[in-house]
């Protein structure tokens, strides 16, 4: 027979240990019951021996009554001739069988003689386990029975074994064949603490491959514009010469691949960073120094942010998303004024604007018309925000543009 698996397996084990201890102990019960025949016949025989040595002792004249099947010898020669062919003198007891199917015990007793006197006695009658029939049967029908018992038990048991692993392995095979992420079964004991794990490890790896998807599509999408504006300005150059606007143009396609590849990275391995308590007004702080160009003189910033607002975020998101914020405020705003609010757990930059912002402008590649940034809208802002947990909405009213973070 071909074993298949675990199921098989086990089933296997546990019928064969079943099967195994059923005939151990059926063996241990007939040798019981051998031995238990045994000794009640030799107790019974030593009552008898007492009674005929204890009576010899006292030399009393009143009759001793003993089984009819007791025989008593004054030596061994008197005994019956297949008697003496088995009886051994140097043994106190000992059985004799006879061609006929007859069964005789001895024993020697002590009765004050030169030689010893022996007592023979017929225990064919009394012998319940070899001469009733019903007995091996009874015997052989319960032997059956506990062994077929003993197999139904192994094989429900081994079910009960396998079965949870069972589900736990087709579950990751349905997983792996259909590409799917469906949860592993919720088990219980060590099989529980070991889905779980599984379903932790493949949690992980989900988001890990679903990080290096977002990765490796942002990367080909959002750098492909700033490297083509590279491209053309280097292939201009060649042509007409150096401008100043080709070195407008060439700085701000670096910043702007600097900035997305600095963003894409941190999504990538933002399993890894841990977010803690941070002070927003510090963040801020040094998110417009780092920003601060002289083009940037100019701007009035007006901040109205409580000293004591913290919020737990991981610090290099939390920098990089202000500093986004702060580079499309800089960008998009007709006047040189940017306000920078936190009202209702809700972190709000604030500007003027000569145009409605798009439906979709944070959405990858979306700009507005009159942008001359080179796509990304605040589509960078809107996937930090998500790995922190927050959402991003956008209000345009009265030329008064609103990028609203909703730290929840």
């Amino acid at each position: 027979m071909r074993i298949k698996g675990i199921k098989d397996q086990t089933m296997i084990l546990l019928v064969g240990m079943s099967v195994g201890i059923t005939l151990v102990f059926s063996l241990l019960a007939v040798i019981t019951a051998f031995v238990v025949e045994d000794s009640v016949i030799s107790n019974f025989i030593d009552q008898q021996a007492a009674l005929i040595e204890k009576h010899h002792a006292q030399r009393t004249e009143r009759t001793l009554l003993l089984a009819d099947s007791v025989k008593v010898f004054r030596d061994i020669q008197s005994t019956p001739q297949w008697a003496q062919q088995h009886i051994h003198p140097a043994k106190v007891r000992g059985e004799i069988f006879t061609a006929d199917n007859t069964h005789y015990h001895y024993r020697k007793l002590n009765i004050g003689a030169s030689d010893p006197s022996y007592l023979i006695m017929e225990v064919s009658d009394l012998l319940v386990v070899t001469h009733q029939p019903r007995i091996p049967i009874v015997f052989l029908t319960t032997f059956l029975v506990v062994l077929l018992l003993a197999i139904f038990i192994a094989i429900r048991f081994s079910k009960k074994i396998v079965d949870p692993i069972l589900t736990l392995t087709n579950a990751v095979k349905l997983n792996e064949q259909f590409e799917t992420a469906a949860p592993l079964p919720k088990l219980t004991h060590e099989l529980g603490y070991l889905s779980d794990a599984m379903q932790d490890s493949v949690d992980k790896l989900s988001a890990a491959l679903e990080r290096e998807k977002y990765f490796a599509t942002n990367v080909s999408h959002e750098l492909r514009t700033p490297l083509t504006v590279l491209k053309n300005s280097c292939v201009l150059i060649a042509q007409r010469g150096f401008t100043v606007d080709d070195l407008t143009q060439i700085s701000q396609a670096s910043a702007q691949m600097e900035n997305t590849v600095n963003v894409l990275l941190s999504l990538a391995r933002a399993e890894y960073l841990e977010p803690h308590k941070c002070n927003i007004i510090s963040a801020l702080e040094q998110v417009i120094l780092r920003c601060h160009t002289p083009e940037l003189a100019h701007f009035k910033i007006e901040i109205d942010i409580p000293h004591d607002i913290n919020v737990m975020a991981n610090s290099h998101l939390l920098s990089l998303l202000l500093e986004n914020l702060f580079r499309n405020a800089v960008q998009h705003a007709s006047e040189p004024i940017i306000r920078i609010l936190f009202i209702d757990r809700k972190l709000v930059f604030e500007n003027k604007t000569t145009q409605a912002p798009k439906p979709d402008i944070n959405k990858a590649g979306i700009k507005g018309d009159d942008s001359e940034g080179v796509g990304q809208g605040l589509y960078l802002v809107a996937r930090i925000a998500e790995r922190l947990g927050w959402e991003v909405s956008v209000i345009s009213a009265q030329l008064q543009f609103r990028v609203i973070i909703n730290i929840l």
